[in-house]
């Protein structure tokens, strides 16, 4: 791949006798025509994942299929969301990929023996601007297109260490074998570091602060109780980290940096926890699962100590949930129907978010804004749904990211 763009800057550069270019256009040229293939096994199941959702991107050529008139082939159009990054109030920025791939219908599925077939993709990442409070966005140009490996750091969908503050009022993108950028002037221009970002030392975990940057902690958490998209590490405002158990009813927490992690039993034998919440570390909320129901507990000594919520009882599980700094808990619901719900400050009733996005993959904050997000979203045609909405008023009105 580098030997390609090294080509393709070769010709671009030659082209300037007759069209000036600046560097900056020549970087988006670039990344615009990258062209990133993969296989991909197993197609014929791969149909049932198709679901709906999209934007317009130009169509892929090729052989298979396509209408005899040469229209060209069917193509699955997905759209993914990065990373969503307030650096205050008014200012914020959202990166997104779009994708287009060949229709499985279109891939003829390969006999005994024979090699999987090879399925183009077409890739372009976009990076939207607001400075009126998400109002209105703009889009401006990326340096490069996103990593999605070979980042030398965990990659997570919807809020991905490719797309961080570093500082304030800076934001980085970073893309493949550890290359990265920063701007101060929101996206306008774009300056590649001379060095490769910082990936911490060996057998750290990377993860965001409250801030929006990235730390390091010592270690990761015990195996199999590994964070992953649905169980996320949770940033605290004193600088302890806390994690959800997978497989026993407690959570993990660290003060030190990931250098110790200690482990808290909230719940009996058997019995899940879905999720756990806190801003400062000192009042902590979370939510296991008995097969029936969900029991909501909190802690007011960070950990100490747990008592149930009394007064709350949910039918319903969990999947994640976000602890406001005015008291307030954003939980969403893991089932079929989705669903985002309140639970105020000194109140035991839990209220269904009107207006809020129906089934939400990941849920954060960011500069004061609170983020929820389906992550991923795929469809055979090229309009698709918002991937992420953001709030800045804890939830009561959202407002929908343009999709790219």
């Amino acid at each position: 791949m580098r030997d390609f763009e090294d080509r393709l800057r070769d010709d671009l550069r030659r082209t300037e006798a007759v069209v000036t270019m600046s560097k900056e256009t020549m970087l988006v040229r670039v990344a615009r025509a990258r062209r990133r293939r993969s296989a991909m096994a197993g197609v014929g199941a791969a149909a049932a994942a198709v679901l709906g959702l999209t934007i317009a991107v130009p169509a892929l050529t090729g052989s298979a299929g396509g209408d005899a008139q040469g229209i060209g082939p069917r193509l699955v159009h997905q759209v993914q969301l990065v990373n969503v990054l307030f650096t205050d109030l008014q200012h914020g920025y959202a990166v997104q990929e779009r994708c287009s791939m060949l229709h499985p219908d279109e891939v003829q599925l390969p006999g005994p023996g024979e090699p999987t077939p090879d399925v183009q993709r077409d890739c372009t990442s976009q990076l939207l601007a607001t400075a009126d409070a998400g109002q209105s966005w703009q889009e401006r140009a990326l340096p490069a297109e996103v990593a999605t490996k070979d980042a030398g750091v965990e990659i997570r969908t919807g809020h991905s260490l490719m797309f961080w503050a570093p500082a304030p009022g800076t934001i980085a993108f970073g893309s493949w074998n550890r290359r990265y950028w920063t701007s101060g002037d929101g996206g306008v221009t774009w300056t590649e570091s001379p060095t490769q970002r910082d990936v911490g030392p060996p057998g750290s975990l990377a993860t965001f602060g409250l801030d929006d940057r990235p730390v390091f902690l010592a270690t990761s958490p015990p195996t199999g109780e590994q964070r992953s998209d649905k169980n996320p590490l949770v940033a605290a405002s004193d600088g302890s980290y806390w994690l959800a158990c997978v497989t026993n009813p407690c959570i993990r927490g660290t003060h030190d940096s990931g250098q110790t992690w200690q482990v808290v039993t909230i719940g009996p034998p058997a019995q899940a926890v879905d999720w756990v919440a806190t801003t400062d570390g000192q009042t902590l909320f979370a939510s296991f699962w008995d097969g029936a129901g969900s029991t909501l507990i909190r802690s007011t000594d960070a950990g100490g100590s747990w008592e149930p919520i009394q007064g709350v009882a949910l039918a319903w599980r969990g999947a994640d949930a976000v602890a406001l700094p005015n008291g307030d808990l954003i939980m969403t619901r893991a089932s079929e129907a989705g669903g985002m719900f309140r639970m105020r400050a000194g109140s035991t009733t839990v209220e269904e978010l009107a207006g809020a996005p129906t089934h939400v993959h990941v849920l954060y904050r960011t500069g004061g804004w609170l983020v929820a997000a389906t992550g991923i979203a795929q469809g055979e045609q090229p309009e698709l749904p918002p991937v992420a909405w953001i709030s800045g008023d804890n939830g009561t009105t959202w407002i929908a990211v343009p999709t790219p």
